[in-house]
Parts: C-alpha cells; structure tokens; sequence
C-alpha cells in the first residue's frame, strides 16, 4: 500500500479489505502490507485507526503473542470504533483473554458483545459472535453447547456469507468430533475443505485437514492420519500459525512412535518439548513427553523415562485444574448473567407497581385501596421469596445427594433410599438384592498414570454402569472405587446376569481416550435377601464377603453369596486386604 493509496480514504478501506483477505491467505503479505499501513497511518480516520489495530491484534494471535494482540486491541478501542469493526475488536478480545486464561474477562465481553449486537440488522455480526461463542465452549469442553451454538449460527447464515459459512461449518465438524460421532465429523470436515477451498479460503481449508486427520487419529488409524497431517503442517508453515504447528507436530510424534520410528518420533517430540511453558503449550507439551518417556522406555533409559513421564503428570495435573478454572468461571459468568436478569426483572415489577400505584391514588383517592395494593404487591413479593427460597433449597440438597466426581447417589443417601426400599419389600415379601463392586488393582492406575486418569476410569465406568440400569436400580458410590447397586424387587439370578454384563462391559472399555493404553477389569459380589434379614446391613455384609471371594479368585468375576462364606479372622483379614 503506497502513501498516494493511503491518502485517499476509500482507497485505504480497500487496502484493508485486502490486508483482511491475506491474513486468511498469506500472512507474510499480510504482515508486509500492514508495516506499511502503519508507516502511513498519521493519514487514517479514526474509523480506520481502529480497523488497522484489530487487524495487527490478528496477527499477532496467528503468531502466538497474546500480550501483543491485547496491547494492540486496547489501541484500536482508543479510536472509539463502532458497528462491525467494534465487534470484530471485541471478538478478537474474547480469543486473546480465552488464550491468557482470563476466563471471567472473556466471559464478560461475551455478554457485553450480546447485549450490543441483539438490536443490530445486520445478521453478518450475529453470526461472528455465535461462531466465537462456539469457540468459547470449544476451549471449555461444553461440547454439546458447541454443537448447539454452531448449528444456530448455520442455520441463520444459510450460506449468504461464506466465510461466516466456512467457520461455522468449521466448528460444527469440530463439536461432532469432541463428541466422538466419527462418521459425522468425517463428513463434515471433507464438506467444509471443499466448501471453502471452493470459496478461497485457505486457512479454514487446512483446519478442515487436520479436522480430519484428528478423526483419523482418534479412530487409530494412523496411516492415513500421518499424510494428512504432513499436508496441513507443510501449509500451516505458510501462515506461521504456531499453536496449529505446535499441535499436528505433537500428534506426528505419537503417531510415528506407533509405528514403530522412534528417530522420527523423538525429533517432532523433542521440537514441541522446547517449546516456552506458556498455556497454550501445555497439552502438546504433556503429550510429547509422554512419547519421550515410551522411547526411553524402550531404550533401557528408565531414568529418563522416568523424568518424562513426572513432567507429563505434572502437565496433566496442570490441564485438569485448568479444566476445573474455566469451568468455574462459565458457572460465575452464568450465575451473574442470570442475577443481573433477575435484577433487571425486578426493578420492571417495581416500577410497574409503582406506576399501578400512583394511576390508583390518581382515580380512586382512597387510602383504603392504596394499602390494599401494598399489601397485594408484599405478599407477591414475599410469595417470590420463598419460591426461589424453595427452589434454592432443593437445588443444594440435590448437590448433597450426589458423589462430586461420578454423579450418582453418595453412599449415605444411596444406603438410606435403599433401606426404605427394603422395608417396603420386606412388607410385601418381595425379592431384594444388593452388588457391592470394586474396581481392580485400581491404586496401580492411580500410580502410574496419575489421578487425573484415575478420575477418568472412575467417571467413565459409572457411565457403562448408569447405561445398563433401570429405573428402580439405586446405583451409589461407596467409597473410592467401590460401587453398589440396591435392586428392588430383583432375585439374585437375576442380580447374577447383570453383575456379568456389567463386568464384561468393563473390560471392554477402550481406554487410549484417557491418553493411556491399560485395561480396567472390576469384580462383584451378589447377596439377596433372607427371611432372617431385619434391615439391609446384612445383605451389604454378605454381599461384601461375596466380593473378597470374587477378589480371591482372581479378580475380574462375579459370585454370589452362599452359607460357605464365612469371614476370616481380623489378623488373616488384613493380611488378605492389604494383598488385594
């Protein structure tokens, strides 16, 4: 862009569409051309000024400099910019606070980002900011809000903006991805390459073959996983778009280990390891050193091996409480968008009540009437009060009944919905059974492949479990990794058949998702009610010792109790426990 093209400004808005244009195709001339724009700027409108800024923020974020980005945005904001331009610098603040770990910040520009663009016609600007709240959910793990946002987005565009289309296609093919609908997620992303390869949009075009390639590694197949991934690296290198670099190196490193090629694997793994420690590194980071510590491992150097595996731990550890922060901070953003709709609701009822109030001493003159309405406008209020009261009470006692990690029923309320269920078959004469189950070896998973993996196993065996189970079934935890199952009304053959489908299931279970290749296996014991029985404690005692046996027949099985069962003496006991 010369002077002489600056000087005029509607020559200057064309070159900033065209700077706009090779940020999503050559960021080297993007670069060039907006040095160039900044030498000249002392000729722009202020309207321009903040157009060039947010379009520095841009690159810088393609870069990897947040701080940069955010000090660039800061200046476009100076120049009091309005309409597309000023959402466009509020949706580039959203991913830079995002990639800072400014949740609350991010989450509170969204909402404000909101309120503006609800009056607006133009449903180009909508369709930004949904696609940048599918973003948010993206890095929040809220993948069903994802997949929710993007179709909305879509379904407004209907292709009347392709670049709108694209991203939004984009993050609809990324959402059924997270979610693990493969199929879906293959299709859309061959879709989206073409769609926007169609419409020259090359950036969004490579997203679209690594999007596939992620599928590919997902599903194990690394082969082809490996080509697609070359090509999306080889075209990212264009665009210098580091964080995209950083992570299909990441993946090349794995894939390469499976294969067999340790060299090839320990040279992507050793350039993403040397990486700054920055949070945008963290994931890759955990990853590669996951891929050094195998090779090690195969090498003979267990130090090493070792020494990697601790900072992949560490790494992990990092992510989970990063997982743990963004999630509090949605919770926060939710809780104090919904407080200021309640306020605002309530300073409309007052001043609706007022206004009745004043149109009544108005027309009536009567003090009798005025009272009358205060008193009605105290009893809705206070009649308010104790709903949300009673609502708020339910809520925490609902949050009380529940195991934090699995969700499912705590062992106090689990024991106490089960005694009531056994009184009433007890009365009636009506079958009871109770499965206490316990997963196997689980303190090795916890020790090898950290408590965040631990977490996992626990969270994705009561989903298998809470899958097989029926309305009448009272699934608990009881501590740690033991479970149990109080079943109305059921025999213990019945109990038994179930006790193997759910041990089955859980063998089955494909761990590589938790980052880990092990097997989960867990063992149960099955007891079911006696006509001696007076309350449940025997049944959970009997069906405790039916577990032992189950441990000491080598795990991985389920037995029931009989009359042979007679439980060992303390000293033998805690030798057998501390075994198990």
């Amino acid at each position: 862009m010369s002077c002489t093209a600056i000087a005029a400004s509607i020559d200057y808005d064309k070159g900033l569409d065209a700077i706009e244009k090779s940020l999503q195709t050559d960021i080297n001339q993007a670069i060039e051309q907006i040095d160039a724009a900044l030498s000249s700027e002392s000729l722009l409108t202020a309207q321009q000024h903040s157009r060039l800024y947010g379009l520095l923020s841009a690159k810088y974020i393609y870069l990897g400099d947040f701080v940069e980005a955010d000090k660039a945005l800061d200046k476009a904001l100076t120049f009091n910019p309005t309409g597309e331009v000023l959402t466009n610098i509020y949706l580039f603040k959203i991913t830079v606070n995002i990639a800072q770990r400014n949740y609350q910040r991010a989450f509170s520009l969204l909402e404000e980002n909101f309120s503006r663009i609800e009056n607006y016609q133009d449903n180009s600007i909508k369709i930004k900011s949904y696609n940048r709240l599918s973003n948010v959910y993206l890095q929040l793990g809220a993948y069903d809000e994802m997949l929710r946002i993007s179709q909305l987005a879509l379904s407004l565009n209907q292709g009347a903006d392709p670049r709108n289309q694209c991203f939004s296609m984009l993050l609809l093919s990324v959402a059924h991805l997270k979610l693990q609908h493969y199929d879906q997620a293959e299709t859309l992303f061959k879709d989206t390459r073409v769609y926007c390869k169609d419409h020259g949009l090359p950036l969004i075009e490579i997203m679209s073959i690594k999007g596939q390639g992620n599928v590919l590694f997902d599903k194990g197949q690394y082969a082809a996983a490996e080509s697609l991934y070359l090509v999306a690296l080889e075209r990212y290198q264009k665009f210098k778009f580091k964080v995209e670099i950083n992570e299909i190196q990441s993946y090349l490193s794995v894939i390469y280990f499976h294969s067999g090629d340790y060299q090839q694997a320990k040279m992507f793994a050793q350039l993403v390891n040397a990486l700054p420690n920055k949070p945008s590194n963290m994931q890759v980071k955990k990853r590669v050193n996951e891929v050094l510590s195998l090779i090690a491992g195969k090498r003979g150097h267990f130090d090493k091996a070792y020494q990697y595996q601790v900072v992949a731990s560490a790494l992990a550890k990092q992510l989970l409480d990063e997982q743990k922060v963004k999630e509090n901070a949605y919770q926060m953003a939710r809780f104090d968008s919904v407080e200021k709709n309640r306020e605002n609701t309530s300073l409309i009822q007052d001043h609706e009540l007022l206004i009745k109030q004043k149109d009544l001493v108005m027309k009536e003159k009567s003090s009798s009437i005025m009272i009358s309405t205060l008193l009605v406008g105290l009893s809705v209020g206070l009649l308010l009060l104790l709903v949300s009261a009673w609502l708020q009470r339910n809520q925490f006692m609902k949050q009380a009944q529940r195991d934090g990690l699995t969700g499912i029923f705590n062992r106090r309320t689990g024991q106490d919905m089960a005694e009531n269920e056994f009184i009433q078959a007890q009365t009636l004469g009506e079958s009871f059974s109770v499965m206490l189950m316990d997963l196997d070896l689980f303190k090795n998973i916890n020790d090898q492949y950290g408590h965040a993996t631990g977490d996992w196993v626990l969270k994705k065996v009561t989903h298998v479990i809470g899958d097989m189970l029926n309305s009448t079934h009272i699934f608990t935890r009881m501590g740690g990794e033991e479970f149990a199952i109080f079943m109305p009304k059921q025999t213990e053959n019945i109990a038994a058949d179930l006790a193997e489908q759910i041990r089955s299931e859980v063998a089955n279970i494909n761990t590589r998702f938790s980052g880990h290749d092990f097997t989960v296996t867990i063992s149960c014991g099955i007891s079911s009610v006696d006509k001696n029985d007076l309350s449940l404690d025997p049944l959970i005692h009997r069906a405790d010792l039916a577990l032992y046996k189950a441990k000491h027949n080598g795990r991985n099985c389920a037995v029931c109790y009989n009359d042979t069962m007679k439980p060992p003496s303390s000293d033998k006991l805690t030798i057998i426990e501390s075994g198990l």
